[in-house]
């Protein structure tokens, strides 16, 4: 996100329709939006552009006046916001009675002395006629009255707002060239994955609890690390489909695996006091099959007792159980403490470089002409004869194998192939793709 840019915040009680604001501003559904209570948790932000101008929009979780821990960290998150604001969106449902949520985050944000546009927001309902008047107990001539879920919303919202920030011809820097690696981390609830994220963050981006189910939308955040730009996703706990129950949940695992589908490097996170799991086995089969690069954490390692006999038993295991990611990458950490950042970044960094890793075609050949004289391999029918292998694709490395078969090649041999190019060209715990493929006959009739 562009610092050089001004910051609008979206602030306001839960329920009042922030989340699909944020959505509309955007363009795009980033945020999960429904009706329970204190569904947003944690902040959003992306860089939004509305016709000619640009502007970071950040989406902030409902404020509530509930006692307990986690109630005070999302709030003390929203004030963190508030004070980074140049402009702040306060939303409110004009559809109905104001509460003491609204008046104490009045409170909160008039006192910071920002700029502060007032959103009425669901003004197509009949109610509204009966509760339009609340708006003047904020003494604030600046106010939009909207329906979030409409188009008109972003041009209402555009005049509004377009001599109050930057045009975008204007305000664009040029970034230093640095490569991207969009980097998701996906696992069961409670493994770990936040403070997994505040750690190669560097501070607390999102909000961490021992309750199940604390992050619900994904959380993007960008980070430097040596010559790459990491784009951090947060991701909510996935749940076994049988224990998916709201259409909350069913929101949450459409958006966690929109984002494994769309990342460079996914980290799957697991908690090595319970050990792998049918769930965790089936969330890597479907990262691999997806073609991501992948990075297996066991987390809280410094709460097994026996470590060396743990690791054993977890890493012969993971041997017997990834046919399609030999020799896959894995570590066992602590995501609370600090010294296992850089292990974490570097090892990003190798996986993505294999993924990405292409091998000219003569050096292919010649090595693929060997592996056929070694008398390693005597499974392969006589008649059988592969021709040459190209690759046509990284990300992931992807190879078409040319033959003289129109029948079926069987799996032993394929497995042979991609274990042998693992080996040969370091492309270790990389999902590798082959395409085989019948060389036509030129002698036979068309």
């Amino acid at each position: 996100m562009n610092s050089s840019i001004t910051n609008i915040v979206i602030v306001g009680r839960s329920n009042v329709g922030k989340s699909t604001l944020y959505n509309r501003l955007l363009g795009k559904k980033e945020a999960i939006t429904g009706e329970e209570y204190g569904l947003t948790r944690d902040y959003q932000a992306q860089r939004c552009i509305l016709n000619d101008i640009e502007f970071n929009l950040i989406d902030t979780a409902g404020y509530n006046i509930k006692k307990g821990e986690l109630s005070k960290r999302i709030n003390d998150t929203i004030k963190d916001q508030v004070i980074k604001a140049d402009i702040i969106f306060f939303v409110i449902d004009i559809s109905t009675d104001l509460t003491s949520e609204d008046r104490e985050c009045w409170e909160l944000i008039r006192k910071k002395k920002k700029n502060i546009i007032l959103i009425a927001n669901k003004a197509e309902l009949k109610t509204v006629k009966d509760n339009e008047h609340q708006i003047n107990d904020f003494g604030i001539e600046e106010y939009i009255k909207l329906t979030a879920l409409s188009k008109t919303s972003q041009l209402l919202i555009y005049k509004k707002i377009k001599n109050k920030v930057s045009k975008t011809n204007k305000v664009l820097k040029k970034l230093e060239a640095k490569e991207t690696i969009r980097i998701s981390i996906v696992g069961q609830p409670n493994v770990g994955k936040s403070t997994l994220y505040n750690l190669l963050y560097g501070k607390k981006r999102v909000i961490t609890a021992p309750i199940s189910g604390t992050t619900r939308d994904s959380i993007l955040s960008q980070v430097v690390y040596e010559n790459y730009n990491f784009d951090l996703i947060d991701t909510a706990g996935l749940r076994k489909k049988n224990k998916i129950s709201d259409s909350v949940d069913i929101a949450a695992s459409y958006y966690s695996r929109k984002e494994i589908r769309y990342a460079n490097c996914v980290i799957l996170v697991i908690d090595a006091l319970k050990g792998i799991s049918n769930q965790d086995i089936a969330l890597s089969n479907y990262i691999i099959k997806e073609g991501r690069s992948i990075l297996l954490i066991f987390n809280k390692w410094d709460l097994i007792i026996n470590q060396i006999n743990k690791q054993k038993i977890i890493m012969n295991k993971i041997e017997e159980i990834f046919f399609d990611a030999k020799g896959i990458n894995i570590l066992f950490i602590s995501s609370k403490e600090k010294k296992y950042k850089i292990k974490v970044c570097e090892l990003i960094i190798e996986i993505y470089e294999k993924w990405n890793k292409k091998i000219g075609t003569s050096v292919l050949n010649r090595w693929f002409a060997s592996v056929w004289k070694s008398n390693n391999y005597k499974k392969i029918p006589g008649s059988l004869k592969f021709k040459y292998i190209t690759q046509n694709k990284t990300r992931p490395p992807t190879f078409n194998i040319y033959h003289n078969k129109d029948s079926k090649i069987p799996k032993v041999a394929k497995r042979y192939i991609m274990n042998r190019l693992r080996e040969r060209f370091g492309f270790e715990g990389i999902p590798i793709r082959l395409n085989l493929m019948t060389s036509k006959n030129p002698f036979k009739k068309k």
